[in-house]
């Protein structure tokens, strides 16, 4: 099948050797757009810790490019088809922020810490963790495969798609298809309310088992240094199968996948606890988050979001610079500008902190760490910690609740207890049915890593007795640190 479609070039990656490029590929790759990428790291700071980790989101781009024509052939999907996703895999990044989502975060949930003395911001940021664990909770998930909007990466991968007319042109003369940029921008967001896009293709992009987050976990591990990228994710491709449900196709594993599939989502969940969540990444990506929200929200180097999206619409040369180097540069700025008296002390410190590599000192006895499925137990261990009990830690350490869960998934009949929960909470808003919104059930499958049985069936891995998920689709990794805050941290002179 490969022989038709017409490859010009190769690049030769790291990960999964030579991949292969048409002609439009190679002219997406070439625009200043896509270059841009480069100078963006796939995993922000995570190198300062992990010093191999210097990938960028334009070779992870590339991969899943590759990863997403692996599927598409194993699935026996057209040569049309190939080229919608191919072409949305290259593209699905292109949106994203400087130092990845750490850019990202404070876009889509700006902070709400005033511009307040050192300890009165101590005081805050421990409250509303103390706040965080009287709420805690694993939730059941209802709300699946919703699009991305406003600000999120994905979103404004998609405006870039529609608006910019080098890249229209190249797909729609690519797919000979003028609707091809709208797919793909569906594709991108995981946009499944449009009958022209195919949910299937979407799934392949953006789901639970997706080419995104096949490439990214190994990629991940191989620029880090750790295993847990190591997965049979041949078996998986070699297993993958489509299943109808309301008339739609689903993304689907053949059940001699499912140990493969469990292999892939536990190594996910072990990426995160020994790599994301590693005690120096977390308080470094904080201070960089505090950063650039202060900046976005003050027009300082970086701008706001309705800016980015006038940035992006408008095709403006300054999204050409909105890269990791724009960050480094800016906490320069910061601390030398004319104005620099005007910047929050704390913000001055961060930048500090940031451009020596000198992040807030751990307290080692204050962490708390453990996966259980528990409310209560996760509760009952979290009110030990010392930001609980001992008042007088609240306005000198820095304290970080972390959390991750194994999966979106929900056995069946908890699945329909909480949706009807929900509609029976929400009863009283009068609200019009969208029939172009899947409904849960739909969503569920479409999200979430599916099993069809010979027969035709569909479920999800944790309604599966041969699948490790049904025991542990629920397990929730929980991390509290504290961190003492740099009260001495000297501060140049502007």
């Amino acid at each position: 099948m490969d022989d038709d479609l017409c490859f010009v070039g190769q690049i030769l990656d790291n990960v999964h050797g030579f991949i292969s490029y048409t002609k439009a590929e190679k002219q997406i790759m070439d625009t200043q757009l896509f270059k841009r990428l480069q100078s963006i790291k796939q995993l922000s700071i995570v190198n300062q810790v992990f010093p191999g980790s210097e990938h960028t989101r334009y070779i992870h781009s590339l991969g899943v490019m590759y990863i997403a024509d692996k599927m598409a052939i194993s699935l026996g999907l057209t040569i049309p088809e190939r080229k919608i996703l191919r072409l949305a895999g290259l593209l699905h990044d292109i949106g994203h922020y400087p130092l990845s989502h750490v850019g990202e975060t404070p876009y889509r949930k700006p902070l709400t810490l005033e511009e307040l003395p050192d300890t009165e911001l101590c005081k805050s940021i421990n409250t509303n963790v103390k706040n965080q664990i009287e709420s805690f909770s694993i939730s059941i998930k209802t709300t699946l495969m919703a699009k991305r909007e406003k600000l999120h990466h994905e979103a404004i991968g998609a405006l870039i798609v529609k608006n910019c007319k080098e890249i229209r042109d190249i797909i729609i003369a690519e797919c000979d298809d003028a609707h091809a940029p709208d797919i793909i921008a569906d594709i991108i967001t995981g946009n499944v309310e449009r009958a022209a896009t195919d949910p299937l293709l979407v799934q392949i992009i953006h789901s639970e088992l997706d080419a995104d987050g096949i490439d990214y976990l190994m990629r991940d591990a191989t620029f880090s240094g750790t295993s847990f990228g190591s997965f049979e994710m041949n078996q998986l491709i070699r297993c993958l199968d489509i299943g109808y449900s309301e008339d739609k196709r689903i993304l689907c594993i053949k059940p001699k996948g499912i140990a493969a599939a469990d292999q892939y989502l536990i190594n996910k969940f072990f990426s995160r606890s020994q790599v994301v969540f590693n005690r120096h990444i977390v308080i470094s990506e904080w201070m960089a988050e505090c950063v650039i929200d202060w900046m976005q929200k003050h027009h300082a180097v970086f701008p706001s979001g309705k800016e980015l999206e006038l940035w992006v619409k408008e095709s403006r040369s300054e999204y050409l610079n909105f890269t990791d180097n724009m960050f480094w540069s800016a906490l320069d700025q910061i601390l030398t500008d004319k104005l620099s008296d005007l910047v929050p002390h704390y913000i001055k410190v961060f930048c500090e902190c940031l451009m020596h590599h000198d992040e807030p000192k751990c307290i080692k006895e204050s962490e708390i760490k453990f996966i259980t499925n528990s409310v209560d137990d996760a509760k009952s261990l979290l009110t030990k910690a010392d930001i609980v009990t001992d008042n007088s830690f609240l306005d000198c350490r820095i304290t970080i609740l972390s959390e991750h869960c194994m999966s979106s998934q929900t056995p069946i009949e908890e699945f329909r207890k909480e949706v009807a929960r929900k509609e029976k909470t929400e009863a009283e808003d009068v609200k019009v049915a969208d029939e172009s919104i899947p409904s849960p059930e739909l969503s569920r499958l479409m999200e979430c890593i599916s099993v069809k049985s010979p027969n035709g069936e569909i479920h999800l891995l944790c309604d599966d007795p041969r699948s490790l998920m049904r025991t542990m689709y629920n397990q929730t990794l929980v991390i509290l640190r504290s961190y003492e805050f740099p009260q001495h941290m000297p501060i140049p002179e502007s």
